[in-house]
């Protein structure tokens, strides 16, 4: 078990509670075993309606996994420690999915990466007003993983639209807020930021509908959606082949801030990681269910963390923070997407 994760029985549910602040709840390989191990006891015990997952920081749920910790571990060359890593956090999220019983998270403060992958492929996302959300592996060269093949591709009800949202958030990054997390389903459901506590008491005592009943909030409470906004312009652009036409789209359009600011992201960006990820949300967009998106991100994530770009981009934006890492290759055009497309077939049953 892990120090950072606690767990315990509390009446109709199984509540677990990630305990990591100092570190905004980032996920270890231990952190993923224990939650596992929670859910599979909460499995076992016919006495749980419910499995809520919460966080004792004020500031994050979770920010996702220990970056640092996976990019020594690739710098080092020890890439069978990062697979172990991934194939067993992916179980996990799996295992959140698969609950046989409802699995709420409540989300207040940062949840991104990993944070998204605890939460996002539960049944019930519980988000309080004080929400940012973000899947920003692009920066760092990486890709959108914890089953974000599987979710983001079917949000807004999925279809092209779904596909050209899922494409604008795991290329871009972009950061969310309760707004955002509602209009495209990320949320299912909105509460008080000083609720949060009464409503995780009432799951446990009253059961988890009657508990949604009395503190859920209408979504207009949370404002005004800035992906809502912009999703036709959203659609026009990310619904193009190549990002090479995304760009283009975006230079021709109106200039505006959300123009500049979503092509200042995807030309910062690892050029990469960046088509690596269009390539995950296509394939994502036609598998059959979770359990097979988590394979082909397993098999594209092994790929792409061996190369040189995950050092890069870890380095720049997490370790030095001087956020100008050098990509290799650095130009979209030279991206080598059969090299993508082979890993990504690469990917086989039984792996997690």
């Amino acid at each position: 078990m892990s120090e950072f994760v606690t767990t315990r029985r509390e009446g109709r549910m199984q509540h677990i509670v990630l305990d990591r602040p100092k570190a905004l709840n980032s996920l270890d390989l231990d952190m993923c075993r224990a939650l596992h191990s929670a859910l599979d006891s909460a499995a076992q015990d016919s006495g749980v309606e419910a499995v809520v997952t919460t966080s004792t920081s004020e500031k994050a749920f979770c920010a996702g996994g220990d970056i640092r910790a996976l990019r020594d571990a690739a710098a080092a060359g020890e890439h069978q420690t990062n697979r172990e890593f991934f194939s067993e956090e992916y179980a996990m999220d799996l295992a959140y999915h698969t609950h046989r019983v409802p699995t709420v998270a409540v989300i207040h403060g940062v949840a991104m990466g990993g944070g998204l992958g605890v939460s996002i492929n539960g049944s019930h996302r519980v988000v309080t007003k004080k929400v940012m959300m973000a899947m920003p592996e692009t920066a760092i060269g990486f890709i959108p993983d914890v089953g974000a093949s599987h979710f983001l591709p079917r949000l807004c009800g999925g279809g092209a639209r779904g596909l050209a949202v899922g494409i604008y958030l795991g290329t871009t990054g972009v950061r969310m807020n309760s707004a955002d997390a509602l209009y495209t389903g990320l949320a299912t459901h909105l509460i008080d930021d000083a609720d949060r506590d009464a409503f995780v008491t009432a799951v446990g005592e009253d059961g988890l509908d009657p508990a949604l009943e009395r503190f859920g909030l209408d979504r207009s409470e949370a404002g005004q959606s800035a992906v809502e906004q912009h999703i036709d312009r959203i659609e026009d652009v990310f619904s193009r082949t190549t990002v090479q036409e995304m760009i283009a789209a975006l230079e021709s359009g109106e200039q505006d801030e959300w123009a500049t600011a979503t092509l200042e992201m995807l030309r910062s960006h690892c050029p990469t990681s960046v088509i690596a990820t269009i390539e995950l949300l296509r394939a994502g967009s036609k598998a059959a269910d979770l359990k097979e998106c988590l394979a082909g991100e397993l098999a594209l994530g092994g790929w792409i963390t061996a190369r040189p770009d995950f050092v890069e981009g870890v380095r720049a934006v997490v370790i030095d923070k001087d956020r100008n890492p050098t990509w290799d290759p650095s130009d979209f055009d030279a991206v080598d997407v059969e090299g993508i497309r082979s890993a990504l077939a690469g990917s086989e049953e039984g792996l997690l």
